[in-house]
C-alpha cells in the first residue's frame, strides 16, 4: 500500500541496522534513524537487502496470482459459488487491513508476508466482481458507461483516501510508522463497511455459467481454456499475438512503477511518507489530463500510435529520472517526474483498453478480455525480480530504476510488430480466432492501408 510500503521499508532498515550492532532509536513514530545509514553498506535482513523487501513482495505475489487466477476463474465460471469467492475474498481482506494497525518493529516481517496474500486475495475478489459487472448489460454502450462510472468512482475513492490520510497524519504529527497505522486504521473501517454493505445486499448468488469440459476438472479447466485460446491466437492472429506480448511488458512496468519508485524514493532520495504521499498525489491529478490527452491523441491518429508514443514518453521520463535524481538534493524534480508518469498511466491504460477492443474478433469479447486481463499479471512479477537481482548484487538503484525501460521498449517493439492499425481492424471485423477463411494475416502485405475500408469513429477514452 502507498503508506505502509515506507513503513515496512524503514522497518526492515531498523532491523538491518539492529542486526549490525547499530541500536536504532526509532521506537516511537519519528522515522528512520539515519546515523546507522549514512554509509553504503544498508546490512541485511532475512537474508536480504531491506531495500529489496517491496521488489521481494512483488515478486511472490505476482508469481503466486498469476499461478491462481485461471483457478479463481474457473470457481467463477463453472460453480455457483462466485458470490462465495468475492465474499470471502473481502473478508479476508478487512481482517488483514486491521492487522496492518499494529505495524511494528516485532510485527513488520510477518506483516511484509500478509501483503502477498492480501494481493492475491485482491485478485480473487476482482475475478469475481468483474464476474457481476460483465452482466449488468448485454449492450456495450451502456457496458461501457457502466465501466467508466466504476473506474471514475474507484479513482477519486483513491484520490480522497490519499488526501484524508495525508492531513490526518499532519493535524496528528505523526511519523512515518504512525502514518502507516492511520492509513489503515481508514483502510480497515472502509473495507469493512464498503464490502459488508456490498456483498450482503447487492451481490446475490449465480448459478454456473457453464459445466466443467469432459476433458478437465474443476482446478484444470481454467487453465487449459487458458491455453486453447493463447495457442489459437498465436496461430492464427498475429496483431492480437503482438499486442499482448507487448501488454505483458508494458503493463508489467506500470504495475512495478510504484513498488520500485518508492523504494527509491526511501534509500535514494530519503524522502518521509508524507513526502511520498504528495509525490502519488501528483500522480493521480496527473492522471485526469492524461486520460484526456490519450483520447484526444487515440482519436488524432489512432490507439496503436498513441499507445506507441506513450510508451517513448515513458522511456525518455524513466530515463531522465534514473539520471538526474541522485539524492536528497533531487527531491522537488521527483513532483514532476511523477506528474509525467502519472500522465502517461492516465493515457496507456484505457488507450491499450480501446486498441485491444477494435482488433478482438467480434462476438468473443467476454472470453478475450479475461486473457487481456491475465496478460497484465503473468509477467508482474518480473521487473521487481530484475530490480531486486540488481540491487542484491550491489548495482546502483539508479540501474534498476532504470531497468523499467526494458519493458517499455519491449512493449513498443511488439506494438511496432503489429503494422497498419486499420488493417488490424479490418481482419478482427472479417474473422475469428480459429474461424474459416484464410486466418493468415501480415502486416506487409497492405502496410498502406490502402484497402478502402472505412475508418473506425473511436470514442473518447476516458
Amino acid at each position: 500500500s502507498l503508506f505502509l510500503g515506507p513503513a515496512l521499508l524503514i522497518l526492515a532498515q531498523d532491523a538491518a541496522n539492529e542486526a549490525g550492532g547499530c541500536n536504532t532509536t526509532n521506537n516511537n513514530d519519528d522515522g528512520q534513524n539515519n546515523d546507522c545509514t549514512d554509509n553504503d553498506d544498508e546490512g541485511r535482513v532475512y537474508g536480504m537487502r531491506p531495500s529489496s523487501l517491496l521488489t521481494n513482495i512483488g515478486v511472490f505475489s505476482g508469481v503466486f496470482s498469476a499461478v491462481l487466477l485461471p483457478l479463481f476463474g474457473a470457481i467463477v465460471d463453472h460453480t455457483p459459488h462466485r458470490k462465495a469467492i468475492g465474499q470471502w475474498a473481502a473478508i479476508l481482506l478487512s481482517i488483514i487491513k486491521g492487522i496492518e494497525i499494529f505495524v511494528s518493529k516485532s510485527t513488520w516481517f510477518f506483516i511484509s508476508m500478509l501483503q502477498v496474500l492480501n494481493y492475491v486475495l485482491y485478485q480473487a475478489h476482482l475475478c469475481a466482481a468483474y464476474a457481476y459487472t460483465a452482466e449488468l448489460s448485454i449492450d456495450p454502450k451502456e457496458q461501457t458507461i457502466y465501466n467508466a462510472r466504476f473506474q471514475t468512482i474507484n479513482y477519486f475513492s483513491m484520490l480522497a483516501f490519499l488526501i484524508v490520510v495525508t492531513l490526518t497524519s499532519s493535524l496528528l504529527h505523526v511519523g512515518d510508522i504512525g502514518q502507516a497505522r492511520v492509513s489503515q486504521t481508514l483502510a480497515f473501517i472502509v473495507c469493512s463497511i464498503v464490502f459488508g454493505f456490498a456483498w450482503k445486499w447487492f451481490f446475490h448468488p449465480r448459478p454456473a455459467l457453464r459445466q466443467v469440459p469432459d476433458n478437465s476438472t474443476l482446478l484444470t479447466a481454467g487453465f487449459r481454456k487458458l491455453s486453447h485460446t493463447s495457442s489459437e491466437i498465436i496461430q492464427h492472429w498475429a496483431p492480437l499475438r503482438y499486442f499482448l506480448l507487448s501488454v505483458m511488458l508494458s503493463e508489467s512496468a506500470t504495475g512495478a512503477l510504484s513498488t520500485i519508485s518508492t523504494t527509491y524514493m526511501i534509500h535514494v532520495l530519503n524522502m518521509t511518507s508524507s513526502q511520498i504521499g504528495y509525490v502519488f498525489l501528483c500522480v493521480f491529478v496527473a492522471g485526469i489530463p492524461g486520460s484526456k490527452l490519450g483520447g484526444m491523441i487515440g482519436l488524432k491518429i489512432n490507439p496503436l500510435r498513441s499507445a506507441l508514443l506513450c510508451l517513448v514518453v515513458f522511456i525518455i521520463n524513466t530515463s531522465l529520472a534514473a539520471w538526474i535524481m541522485t539524492g536528497e538534493e533531487s527531491q522537488h524534480l521527483m513532483y514532476l517526474f511523477a506528474a509525467i508518469w502519472g500522465v502517461c498511466l492516465g493515457w496507456l491504460h484505457p488507450t491499450n483498453a480501446a486498441l485491444y477492443c477494435t482488433i478482438i474478433p467480434r462476438g468473443q469479447e467476454s472470453e478475450l478480455m479475461g486473457l487481456y486481463l491475465f496478460s497484465g499479471l503473468v509477467f508482474s512479477w518480473v521487473p521487481p525480480f530484475l530490480f531486486t537481482f540488481l540491487n542484491e548484487i550491489g548495482a546502483s538503484m539508479r540501474i534498476g530504476l532504470g531497468s523499467l525501460n526494458l519493458f517499455f521498449a519491449g512493449g513498443f517493439v511488439f506494438l511496432k510488430m503489429i503494422g497498419d492499425y486499420q488493417d488490424a481492424v479490418d481482419f478482427a471485423l472479417s474473422r475469428g480466432v480459429g474461424g474459416d477463411g484464410d486466418d493468415t494475416w501480415s502486416s506487409k502485405d497492405s502496410c498502406d492501408g490502402s484497402n478502402g475500408a472505412k475508418r473506425l469513429s473511436l470514442p473518447e477514452l476516458t
